[in-house]
């Protein structure tokens, strides 16, 4: 939030600025002009600051209704439409204000006032400050377009760089050698006691390191996919905690093709195992939950137990998945995690359809 209100001051500061040095140019090139072709007097100056005055005024204006109506994203015919018919009520506007001003109170003698209150006069000045709105609307879209390409740029080195940090927390908590070794002794007494079960234990084993090492290639994938990970990931663990872990999950048929960002379920539930499960004498349960509300993917993943405090113990990978789904999503999405009333902890990610 900090830095996007930097990235807005600094915005501010920037526009105000070009605003300031394009119509102190206008003044400085137009009262030389003037000064140029008849005699020194103020009140050429005050003529000219007279326009600068309205011309920042109408051009504040005009770049406030730009912004409100969302004009960046117009198609091209229509914002050339738009900013043709917008630019020529304003200098209709600067005509009917700015020049009876100056004719009445900045005029050097009667032949000038005469010679400014033609139609022609009016005609010219007012086309040249026509092409003077135009000339700034061309340079204010051409920098939003350049800082919204420079912005999707930045964002997409972001979500690149997330994804690599996700892939890199399911690497440490899934192929560190504690994981590999908890998971090779279990499968090492099965092979015993239970061959079948060994064996598809192994299987469960090689699934889970494979995904984790090739997902980074989709920026997407669907809920089936992702749960199936899930699954292998839980039937590992459960190993390890017996009784004392259980899961189950309630997918609704029609969330299984939505997408998501990979390992976002499979991080909420190794979150849920290491922060909830494994701090309980008795063991737990998880539940993974997904549903359609409206136009939207929920998806929810609860443990049992309690955050002791909202502000911590959320880990890394939870903040990973929580800003993958911002950077994909942007604010038609949403992230909580918060305890629930019937001692349940719960992730909750909220996502548009087929977005």
């Amino acid at each position: 939030m900090k830095k996007m209100l930097n990235r807005t001051i600094n915005k501010k500061k920037l526009y105000l600025t070009l605003q300031t040095l394009g119509w102190g140019i206008f003044f400085i090139v137009y009262s030389s002009i003037a000064v140029a072709f008849t005699s020194f007097h103020w009140k050429i100056y005050a003529g000219y600051l007279n326009t600068i005055f309205f011309g920042i005024l109408l051009t504040e204006l005009y770049r406030r209704w730009i912004k409100k109506h969302k004009w960046i994203d117009l198609s091209l015919s229509s914002l050339t439409k738009n900013v043709l018919f917008a630019t020529l009520i304003m200098t209709i506007i600067w005509l009917f204000i700015v020049l009876p001003i100056n004719d009445t109170f900045f005029k050097l003698d009667q032949a000038e006032s005469h010679e400014i209150s033609t139609v022609g006069a009016y005609f010219a000045v007012g086309f040249q400050f026509y092409l003077i709105l135009n000339g700034w609307s061309l340079i204010y879209f051409v920098f939003q377009f350049f800082m919204n390409f420079k912005q999707s740029e930045i964002e997409k080195w972001r979500l690149q760089a997330a994804v690599k940090d996700a892939e890199l927390i399911a690497l440490k908590s899934q192929i560190n050698p504690h994981f590999i070794f908890n998971s090779l002794n279990n499968i090492r007494a099965l092979v015993v006691e239970d061959a079948d079960k060994a064996r598809d234990m192994i299987t469960h084993l090689s699934d889970l390191l494979r995904y984790s090492i090739q997902f980074n290639n989709k920026a997407k994938v669907s809920i089936e996919a992702e749960l199936e990970i899930v699954e292998n990931y839980l039937n590992l663990e459960s190993i390890q905690y017996e009784d004392r872990l259980t899961y189950s999950f309630d997918i609704h048929k029609d969330t299984l093709e939505q997408k998501i960002p990979p390992m976002a379920i499979q991080i909420l539930v190794e979150n849920a195992i290491k922060h909830g499960i494994a701090e309980l004498t008795q063991g737990g349960e998880i539940r993974i939950i997904t549903n359609l509300i409206g136009d939207s993917l929920v998806v929810e993943v609860k443990n049992s137990g309690q955050l002791q405090n909202k502000t911590s113990g959320t880990g890394i990978g939870v903040k990973n998945v929580s800003e993958r789904l911002g950077l994909l999503f942007g604010q038609l999405s949403s992230f909580t995690l918060k305890n629930t009333q019937d001692n349940m902890v719960c992730a909750r990610f909220i996502v548009p359809i087929n977005a």
